[in-house]
Order: structure tokens, then sequence, then C-alpha cells
């Protein structure tokens, strides 16, 4: 019969001989040749930081990255049509052309002087590339 194979991982070396005596077990280095690996409630919480950053990492590779100084113009409350207008690189007159509106339209939800109905703003979001939320 052979012995449980057991990783340590952050936990104190004379804890680890005793846990290992008593399971009579063989001390092993790499994971992939443990039966069984104990760790400390530490180095637990650090491995599980270090996962959901990674997965967050993972979930967002293939995002948009957007230029800091947009994003400090969207949370410093600038209008975000015409943050993001701007940062596509379009003028008023191609972005009221493409969404079938006119420019003096686009101009006032720009300025806040009106506000877009649903519709209006569904159109613009699709057109800049971003969801509606993103616009309101």
């Amino acid at each position: 019969m052979s012995r449980i194979k057991v990783q340590f991982l952050g936990v104190p070396i004379l804890t680890g001989q005793v846990i290992q005596k008593k399971l009579k077990a063989e001390a092993v280095e790499e994971a992939e040749n443990a039966d069984l690996i104990v760790t400390t409630p530490a180095e637990l919480e650090e491995m599980l930081e270090d996962a959901a950053a990674t997965a967050a990492y993972h979930a967002t590779r293939d995002q948009e990255r957007v230029p800091a100084e947009t994003v400090h113009r969207l949370v410093a409350g600038e209008n975000p049509v015409k943050v993001w207008r701007e940062y596509r690189g379009l003028s008023q007159r191609s972005l009221a052309e493409c969404v079938g509106l006119n420019f003096a339209s686009l101009s006032q939800i720009e300025t806040g002087a009106r506000t877009g109905p649903v519709k209006t703003m569904k159109r613009l979001a699709e057109a800049l590339g971003v969801d509606l939320g993103d616009l309101t």
C-alpha cells in the first residue's frame, strides 16, 4: 500500500511534520505529484485572489481598450455622446448623417439642451460602437 503524498504550501515546517506523521504521508514538492495539498488560510486567500485576477484579465482581454483621457472625460461628467464621437474621430455632421438625425438635434443632445429619445440614443450607440448604457 502506497503512502499518501502531501504538498505543503505556506505551512510552518513543524506543523507540516506533525501532519505528515499523523497521516503517515510522504511530503512532495510538486502539486501534480500530490494526493493532498495542505495550506494556510492566508495562502489560500492569496491563491483565490490570484485566480480572480487571472479570470478578470481573461474575461476582458478582447474588450476595447479606451485611453485614460477618454475615461477621465466620461467620469468627469462630459456628455458621453460627444466624448465617444470625438474618440471615434467623427464630426457632428457625419455622426448625425449616419444615424439619420439632423445636425442641430445632435448638437442639442451633446450640449444637454435636449434629451434624445431612446430610439435615437440606440442608433447613436450602435453608430459609436458602444452599449446604450454607455451613453446614458
